[in-house]
């Protein structure tokens, strides 16, 4: 029996609970259905395509796509073209465009500051946050504008990789999400123009201004929901399938000053919540990519291999 027909046959177990069948008559020659959660991660997201590619493989039908930050990226790439190999191709070629190259220097080489892997051709994030905080004009920038960098660099990026469509000419269903500053709400965005609320998803707070939409200012929602496995449950009718592509907590020797203590304090708060709502999902699939940064677009292929191989150890626990 192939991964096909497991998926064709089975109820869809928690992988740390007792198989648990579904109710009511079984279907057997439908395929499963899934909606897929794709959380956010920078760079690290593309392991996103990786991972919808080995899940349309194993024969599990996609009947949406939730996504926040990146992950509203890709899920609306995926959404709009089912080629996930086609999607991958388009993505590659944009990041090695003089396009990106030029963004990414406005983005991270202002300074003249550079990472030590020269390869990656952008600076350490955080060195770059250090320079925007103690650089005065940055902190004057930071105190009479809505952000410290044009909204510009954000669209653009959106305008090459996604056309100019609204969420009903998708194929798939698709499910953005973003955070409302005034309200201080999570918001859900189903209609109305994608790329308008891609950008409002990836709109980090403070790094690039936020969208406004029907009254609200919305921005990226991941500091405290970078993994939208909750909307995500309340659509699937078979599976909730989960895509964390956020870096894993890990132990720092000491934060010798005030920004170290808030960027320490954000990364702890994020790991947690993403943990609590990867218990949300019936498949968890976690891409190892050690060594990658969320600011690293240097390496697309390595972080969709990421992916798919992650997604294919997932997919082979869960249906044995």
């Amino acid at each position: 029996m192939n991964l096909v027909d497991l998926f064709s046959f089975r109820a869809a177990p928690r992988l740390d609970s007792p198989e648990v069948e579904s109710p009511g008559k079984e279907q057997p020659n439908r395929p499963r259905r899934a909606v897929i959660a794709l959380g956010g991660g920078g760079a690290r997201g593309l392991a996103h395509l990786g991972a919808i590619q080995v899940v349309g493989e194993a024969g599990i039908q996609t009947e949406r796509f939730v996504g926040v930050s990146i992950g509203a990226l890709v899920g609306a790439m995926c959404a709009l073209d089912s080629e996930t190999r086609r999607v991958q191709a388009q993505t590659i070629e944009f990041l090695f465009s003089p396009a990106f190259s030029r963004n990414q220097h406005l983005l991270f080489g202002s300074t003249g500051s550079r990472m030590e892997d020269a390869e990656s051709g952008v600076m350490a994030w955080y060195n770059r946050v250090r320079y925007l905080y103690s650089a005065h004009r940055r902190i004057t920038r930071a105190a009479t504008r809505r952000s410290l960098m044009p909204e510009a660099i954000l669209s653009d990026g959106i305008e090459a990789l996604v056309p100019d469509i609204k969420f009903s000419d998708l194929p798939t269903p698709l499910s953005i999400v973003a955070a409302d500053l005034r309200s201080g709400n999570r918001i859900v965005i189903e209609n109305g123009p994608l790329r308008k609320a891609i950008q409002a998803s990836m709109a980090i707070p403070g790094i690039f201004p936020p969208v406004q939409w029907d009254g609200m200012q919305l921005c990226d929602i991941g500091v405290v929901d970078a993994l939208p496995s909750m909307v995500a449950k309340t659509y699937a009718s078979d599976l909730t399938i989960a895509v964390d592509v956020g870096q894993t907590h890990s132990h720092v020797d000491d934060c010798t000053n005030a920004l170290d203590v808030i960027m320490r304090m954000q990364d702890i708060g994020e790991c947690m919540t993403r943990r609590e709502k990867a218990e949300l999902a019936d498949l968890v699939i976690r891409p190892e990519m050690h060594g990658i940064d969320w600011f690293d677009f240097s390496h697309p292929e390595r972080i969709i291999d990421a992916g798919r191989e992650a997604a294919r150890r997932r997919i082979a626990v869960f249906a044995s």
